[in-house]
């Protein structure tokens, strides 16, 4: 096993599921008290939120840098940054990381492709909603992407900073989140991105007929799968459309 760096507290909820989720699927795979090795860099969220709101991105990489370099001091073989939102800095941090990184719109796009997806609504913080890091990469895949209206954008964006962030779920949100789903399949929606780690907290498959994918999970499983030197394959870890209907 490769030593896995993890650039996480971004939030601590979705760190916390990540690492449980990373030591669950390596113990199922391997049995006995076998768990990956892994070293994390923990952020504080606040610091890079102010960033976002800013939208001051190369800001973002130079804390994201930073935070890789660390971890390479420290032995790790490759690197994953454990939320949505930070991704916007990658085309900034790509070439210049002393580490591999293993991101969350390949894993995405990879179970998307796999499943035949075309159209799918997409979830998370404005900053991941609007500027466009998904959109760009699910392109590419000959994958069109729709999001909420502005009010609803703004809307979720709290629940996300507000509630979620600190392991709050509000029932009223939930509601929300059902209206929100609602109205991008009206638009051709075939499936919906959790695209922010806390959203699997507010929603599940009761929530929508659409085929749910998780990007906390599909991006933890192509991290185990890479520290594992497989082929990342996804599957089970979202509802497919036969299973959805």
């Amino acid at each position: 096993m490769r030593r896995i760096g993890l650039i996480g507290g971004l939030s601590p909820e979705s760190t916390v599921h990540y690492y449980q989720r990373l030591c669950a699927e390596h113990n199922r795979l391997r049995g006995g008290l076998n768990f990956p090795p892994m070293t994390l860099e923990s952020l504080n969220l606040q610091t890079l939120v102010d960033l976002f709101e800013k939208n001051d991105w190369d800001g973002v990489a130079k804390i994201l840098l930073g935070a890789l370099h660390r971890l390479a001091a420290a032995g790790a073989d490759f690197a994953a940054i454990l939320a949505n939102t930070p991704h916007n800095a990658y085309a900034q941090i790509r070439d210049a990381s002393p580490l591999e990184i293993v991101t969350i719109m390949d894993a995405t796009a990879a179970a998307l492709s796999r499943d035949g997806r075309r159209k799918v609504a997409l979830l998370g913080t404005r900053a991941t909603m609007e500027f466009g890091f998904f959109q760009d990469h699910f392109t590419a895949h000959g994958i069109d992407t729709c999001v909420p209206d502005a009010g609803e954008r703004r809307k979720l964006d709290g629940i996300i900073w507000e509630e979620l962030s600190h392991g709050v779920v509000n029932p009223g949100s939930t509601a929300a989140a059902r209206r929100m789903m609602a109205d991008l399949e009206a638009q051709g929606a075939e499936a919906v991105i959790l695209g922010c780690t806390e959203l699997g907290l507010l929603i599940s498959e009761k929530d929508t007929p659409l085929a749910l994918y998780d990007t906390l999970k599909l991006h933890a499983d192509a991290i185990l799968a890479h520290a594992a030197g497989t082929q990342s394959d996804a599957a089970g870890t979202h509802r497919t459309c036969a299973a959805a209907k």
